[in-house]
């Protein structure tokens, strides 16, 4: 880092990270006390969140002491107080965060070329068989595989993180045990999910978002594809949809996955599936539950503490 600076936490109309003209790029850094056990799942949250990328301040993890509380730093371009105060709210509610007194201010950093960095470290990803994630600048593509171009932005979702390779691979094998016209991506974040459903053969896909930043970096990234055409980008509530989707994925925290399970049963059609994901192995449990009959759960997957889970509503 060049240098940095602890900054007085600003009030909740006021936003840090936020370079004035001509000045370097600056980003805030935020601490988290956790659970070394629980720092991939917890930057996962973040990510999910609107976290740059995280990083575990101290290398050092007790063998056999997962509950060792470590600090974890995440990244953000903007972070006003109220945001700060909801990160922690959801890492506490999600009872990964560490109550050690009070929390460090965030801090800026100005930018120490991350962006290059970003770049050496963003190689082409193989997920499944078929698919494989490339950023713009790679030219490289491994033979054989469809290739899914993704330019890392606000948007959370580059295939590195668990749940969205889950994701991928549920999509990938669904799509190879039948042929889907029509799939709805809530949450959609970069785009990735709808991507692949294009690119994998569905012709129309409803993808939804609340955040602009996020549906501004989804449809850039379904042009780099040529996919622009066959996804239909929306801010739009989930409840204003009316037709049946065969297929609906969606990679978002398990509460809002359980909030609005009402609405991803009625927009599963007949023989549907439903794939979900951001789900920690121990709210698995209570997801299925809100998914009764006649939605079952047909198949599962779990990677690093996270678990994908696939629906089925019968004929």
């Amino acid at each position: 880092m060049k240098r940095s600076r602890t900054l007085t936490l600003p009030s909740p109309t006021t936003e840090c990270g936020r370079g004035e003209e001509g000045s370097a790029e600056t980003y805030v850094k935020a601490e988290f006390r956790v659970p070394a056990g629980m720092a991939d799942e917890a930057g996962g949250i973040l990510a999910a969140r609107g976290a740059l990328g995280c990083a575990v301040r101290s290398t050092y993890k007790a063998k056999g002491s997962p509950s060792k509380p470590i600090t974890l730093q995440a990244f953000f371009k903007r972070l006003s107080a109220a945001q700060f105060l909801a990160h922690r709210a959801a890492l506490d509610s999600a009872g990964m965060l560490v109550a050690s007194g009070p929390s460090p201010a965030p801090v800026v950093l100005v930018d120490p070329g991350w962006a290059a960095m970003w770049k050496k470290r963003f190689k082409p990803l193989p997920v499944g068989r078929r698919l494989v994630i490339v950023p713009p600048w790679e030219a490289t593509v491994p033979n054989g595989r469809i290739p899914i171009v993704i330019d890392p932005g606000q948007g959370f979702g580059t295939g590195h993180h668990a749940t969205t390779r889950s994701t991928l691979l549920a999509i990938e094998t669904e799509c190879a045990r039948r042929t889907f016209e029509s799939a709805l991506d809530v949450g959609c974040g970069s785009g990735i999910l709808s991507l692949a459903m294009a690119r994998l053969g569905i012709r129309r896909i409803v993808a939804l978002d609340i955040d602009p930043m996020a549906l501004d970096n989804a449809r850039h990234n379904a042009e780099l594809n040529g996919c622009s055409a066959a996804i239909h980008f929306s801010s739009a509530p989930i409840r204003s949809l009316r037709r049946p989707f065969p297929l609906i994925a969606s990679n978002i925290l398990s509460s809002t996955l359980i909030a609005i399970a009402p609405e991803l049963m009625r927009l599963l059609a007949p023989r549907g599936r439903l794939i979900l994901s951001g789900i920690l192995r121990r709210e698995a449990a209570d997801v299925i539950a809100h998914y009764p009959p006649p939605i079952r759960a047909l198949w599962s997957r779990t990677e690093r503490g996270w678990t994908t889970l696939v629906f089925a509503r019968p004929q």
